[in-house]
């Protein structure tokens, strides 16, 4: 009798602890596990822990930020996901730009990142090894390089092979909607001014996006909020969005 209630009340107390877990940690639980597959078998495991996060970055569908958090005597790498756009596009094209913004992530590790957020030609290189091809339309036929630079899923590919075979528990469980101007309600407006950060005195200034901005303290590059290092919003993501709306 004793060991039918034990197990009973072990039961329960496993059903309150279901029961607890909270909206945050579920999306986190899954956006973590989502990191670690795609960077096991697309990237053999050699990327670093970093926090994941959701930012509403004007005109970008997720960004890589280098060396922007601190903690426990260390500095860790952000990769964001804008949440404006979870669910006005399908789980591919959102798992898509985590795995945009891992191939940063590799390159900052491993490679040579260009300055400024620049994709440069050995970020599209191992851009194609993973299944996703550097497009600056999100299709086929735009430019592989430049400041702003999105991809299209190569069908054939290790990346439209390894989401294809994903446990579906890995995808997002809770998805953000936001007027995007198709139904008619205000679109989020642009950007005109971006906040710009000098890596060395941490000195902040404000301008249009795009600028080259140099600290005249430190003589060092200016970094624009969101790194620039990320997928952008293109006219084919754009009709993607609309369709799937």
């Amino acid at each position: 009798m004793t060991k039918t209630t034990s197990g009973k009340a072990a039961a329960m107390r496993g059903g309150q602890r279901a029961a607890a877990v909270t909206p945050t940690a579920a999306q986190f639980e899954a956006f973590g596990a989502m990191f670690d597959y795609f960077n096991r078998e697309l990237f053999g495991g050699v990327l670093p822990a970093v926090i994941l996060n959701f930012s509403r970055h004007a005109n970008s569908l997720g960004f890589f930020a280098p060396l922007r958090w601190e903690g426990a005597g260390q500095t860790r790498h952000e990769i964001s996901l804008n949440p404006s756009y979870l669910k006005a596009r399908d789980a591919r094209a959102v798992v898509s730009t985590l795995v945009h913004e891992m191939a940063h992530l590799w390159q900052q590790e491993h490679g040579a990142p260009g300055r400024r957020g620049y994709h440069n030609e050995e970020w599209a290189a191992k851009m194609d090894a993973i299944g996703l091809v550097p497009s600056s339309t999100a299709a086929p036929g735009g430019a592989r390089t430049g400041y702003r630079v999105s991809h299209y899923v190569d069908e054939g590919g290790a990346f439209a092979r390894l989401f294809a075979a994903m446990p579906r528990e890995f995808l997002l469980p809770w998805l953000c909607w936001e007027p995007t101007g198709a139904d008619g309600k205000k679109k989020p407006r642009p950007a005109s001014k971006v906040k710009y950060t000098c890596p060395g005195c941490a000195a902040n200034a404000w301008g249009k996006p795009a600028l080259a901005l140099v600290c005249g303290e430190c003589r060092e590059d200016m970094i624009a909020e969101g790194d620039g290092a990320g997928e952008v919003v293109t006219g084919a993501a754009d009709a993607e969005i609309q369709r799937a709306a």
